[in-house]
């Protein structure tokens, strides 16, 4: 198996609008429509057909709009690192000497999902496939899990409680609390990020975490079905989950909803001479 290779142009047209419009780079004056987006390479200079046949490439950046910082870092000597709340002004430690950190738990998880399921397609790996999967899965629970604690911290006399003894089913705070959250909007569960999404909790549930056979197996072509689903049913819920609650998304998880098709690359076995 193998990445495709250069992205369709919708492709890379999509992918350069939506880190334009819903990326976490600087936004001052960040983009509102698609025409705004293209106005805006025109006012540097840039012909928006020639980016995007530039961003065909997904090894080349999107110019001004994408933000390559990830979720992690390090430190060294004495250095402190905590994360402040923008809204009280409270500070959580992370990391007091050498040592390393992550600055959001979802951000990082997609990144570690999105690290194996790269393995996975080079090395033909199901195990792999599948650590991608449950990283991926648990990186959508740390998504609503840090929209509830934004909730919490606004809404004291209202709190949304998951814990040993008032459990809540992911079904149910996407059902019940992200409406509630965000202002009566739903997630939508009528597209290919959803169909996905089941998809792969079905295989974590039942192969992964909860395994109901001794061994199994896999065709390549299913393999790479499951490696794309990944785009839509982990990175595409994400991303889709960043826009309803209208909060920007970091570049990992817009570049990995517009990634590349995985694909079986069929050689020739050679006959008998």
């Amino acid at each position: 198996m193998q990445r495709s290779g250069r992205l369709q142009r919708k492709t890379a047209h999509d992918l350069i609008i939506a880190l334009a419009k819903y990326g976490n780079h600087y936004d001052k004056g960040r983009p509102k429509t698609d025409a705004d987006v293209i106005r805006f390479f025109v006012s540097r200079g840039l012909d928006f057909d020639d980016v995007v046949a530039q961003c065909r490439d997904p090894k080349q950046s999107v110019p001004f709009f994408e933000n390559l910082i990830g979720s992690t870092g390090s430190t060294v000597g004495d250095a402190k690192v905590s994360l402040v709340d923008n809204d009280t002004g409270d500070e959580t430690p992370l990391v007091d000497g050498p040592g390393t950190f992550a600055t959001s738990t979802y951000w990082a998880l997609l990144e570690t999902a999105a690290g194996h399921l790269e393995r996975a397609i080079e090395r033909l790996s199901y195990g792999e496939l599948q650590s991608a999967i449950v990283a991926g899965i648990a990186a959508v629970e740390a998504y609503i899990a840090h929209r509830v604690g934004i909730w919490n911290k606004r809404n004291p006399s209202d709190l949304l409680v998951d814990d040993r003894d008032h459990k809540v089913s992911l079904d149910d705070k996407i059902d019940h609390w992200i409406p509630k959250m965000a202002n009566g909007r739903k997630l939508d569960k009528g597209g290919q990020e959803w169909a996905d999404f089941k998809k792969l909790r079905g295989i974590r549930d039942n192969l992964t975490i909860h395994p109901k056979q001794d061994g199994y197996g896999i065709r390549f072509e299913e393999l790479a079905d499951l490696a794309n689903r990944f785009r839509m049913g982990t990175a595409g819920l994400l991303f889709q989950l960043h826009v309803l609650f209208q909060e920007v998304a970091p570049s990992q998880i817009i570049r990995a909803r517009f990634a590349p098709d995985t694909v079986v690359v069929k050689r020739e076995v050679p006959g008998p001479p």
